[in-house]
């Protein structure tokens, strides 16, 4: 007779070829991530373990918070500690497959705000003090597990504006003091649809919309709680104006524009019928100078524009016709120079663009007296160094360039040639490639760079110029 011993043994050793197939699965990515979607099982250490491709950075006193990827449970949303470098994952929330996908953050008052779909809601309104206990759903706008998806959200006078989808409806204007008895739609907007491209000048809040009457329009709000109202019927009837590059240059907005008779050429309004006129016909006719990358620097209003003779250029406006002139053609005759990713710096402009000989360099034009030039040819030669990801972090400017021994890689300036420098060390190999995203953190700078694997991750630049990976836990 066997034991009872022997006769448990086949048990035992299907049990313990269960729990090593287990063990194999879960080394696995694909394990792994199943694992830390099981819920209150996945611990902190693992899903952040892992973080990649950081987005949406936004400071919130010495927190950093922003939206990743992680194989665990896909896009969700962290806060990183400046002082400890401890992670933390927003919201106790299991989204599925779909993962959260938070996005639209947006500084409001002490939290930042931001879309997000928990699983249950779909992508609704929420809101975090940058801890996982102060991140709440504001409210369920699309009842339900259909998705309302806030967009577009914009601080005035004390209210988050923002659009939103309820019903079988299209997005509507709603608004919010930041809780949920306040979050409701805005009722004399009823019949605007499509709110978009919020923009807050002299003291008012702008934005784009569409009715039966006068089809895509620009409209106005005064003050919070006042009704929306029509700025100007630009393009006279129910056909669109295609408004965009909404910019507030002080107590004007700037804006590109078609009426049926000019093309596409710049306008600019004080929020009044009267006040809303263009700017000046670039192009004359019904050919378009398609006015692009509008940015306000000091009193002045830089941007791309193509007049039909110099190609795309840079020009610059102080809001009045005669005012409205080229800057410099940087590449003389009708080649376009590819003036591009427009950055104010104080009373500066800095911009990419061709010279025709040198390549896609970075330049720079003082708003005081229209001077432009070529800050640094800092990859000589027809190709050029390629800036990009151009950012104002106090008074210097970070961006993207090549050096022409590496990939991308980060610099700041402060306009001279010999003040343009490369961040991190030279002796370093990789270096910090392809970075994006500069963003002011505490007295440092936080980024995005790939690793040595070719992952995005979250890095910070200190004051000093050390730098260190955020997104793991420890200091």
């Amino acid at each position: 007779m066997k034991s009872k011993k022997g006769r448990h043994a086949p048990l035992r050793l299907l049990l313990n070829a269960i729990c090593t197939a287990v063990a194999a699965l879960l080394a696995t990515p694909a394990g792994a991530a199943e694992a830390a979607r099981s819920g209150p099982a996945a611990t902190t250490n693992a899903i952040t373990a892992d973080l990649s491709e950081p987005r949406e950075l936004t400071p919130l006193g010495d927190r950093l918070l922003f939206v990743a990827y992680t194989p665990a449970i896909s896009q969700a949303l962290f806060s990183v500690s400046k002082t400890t470098g401890a992670v933390e994952r927003l919201g106790a929330i299991d989204p599925g497959f779909r993962g959260a996908f938070p996005s639209g953050l947006v500084r409001f008052g002490n939290a930042v705000y931001f879309a997000m779909n928990d699983g249950v809601s779909g992508f609704e309104l929420w809101a975090s003090d940058g801890t996982n206990a102060g991140t709440r759903q504001v409210l369920d706008i699309q009842p339900g597990a259909e998705d309302s998806i806030p967009a577009g959200m914009t601080v005035f006078d004390g209210q988050l504006y923002f659009s939103a989808r309820r019903g079988a409806d299209v997005p509507r204007l709603w608004a919010t003091r930041g809780d949920t008895a306040s979050t409701t739609p805005v009722a004399s907007a009823a019949a605007l649809a499509n709110p978009r491209q919020f923009t807050v000048a002299g003291g008012r809040l702008y934005f784009t919309a569409s009715d039966p009457e006068h089809g895509q329009e620009l409209w106005v709000i005064d003050r919070a709680g006042a009704a929306p109202r029509l700025v100007r019927d630009v393009r006279t009837g129910p056909e669109d104006s295609n408004i965009a590059q909404l910019t507030a240059v002080g107590n004007t907005l700037f804006f590109a524009a078609n009426d049926g008779r000019h093309g596409v050429e710049l306008w600019k309004t004080d929020g009044t019928s009267p006040g809303t006129t263009i700017v000046k016909d670039i192009r004359p006719g019904i050919d378009a100078s398609r006015p692009n990358y509008l940015t306000a620097v000091g009193n002045w209003l830089y941007f791309a524009a193509d007049d039909g003779v110099h190609g795309v250029e840079l020009w610059r406006s102080n809001g009045s016709e005669a005012g409205t002139s080229l800057a410099m053609d940087i590449n003389p005759g009708a080649g376009h120079s590819g003036v591009a990713y427009m950055t104010a710096v104080g009373n500066t402009a800095w911009f990419t663009a061709t010279n025709g000989r040198d390549g896609l360099e970075l330049w720079r034009s003082d708003a005081s007296d229209g001077r432009t030039a070529m800050v640094a040819d800092l990859l000589p030669g027809p190709e050029g160094s390629l800036p990009n990801h151009l950012a104002r972090i106090g008074d210097r400017l970070y961006f993207s360039a090549i050096d022409g021994k590496r990939e991308q890689q980060p610099w700041r300036t402060d306009g001279s040639t010999g003040g343009t420098v490369r961040i991190g060390s030279p002796t370093d190999a990789l270096g910090l490639p392809y970075p994006s995203r500069f963003t002011a953190f505490g007295d440092g700078v936080a980024l995005v760079a790939r690793d040595g694997s070719g992952k995005e991750r979250l890095w910070l630049v200190d004051a000093n110029g050390a730098v260190r990976r955020l997104g793991v836990e420890g200091p």
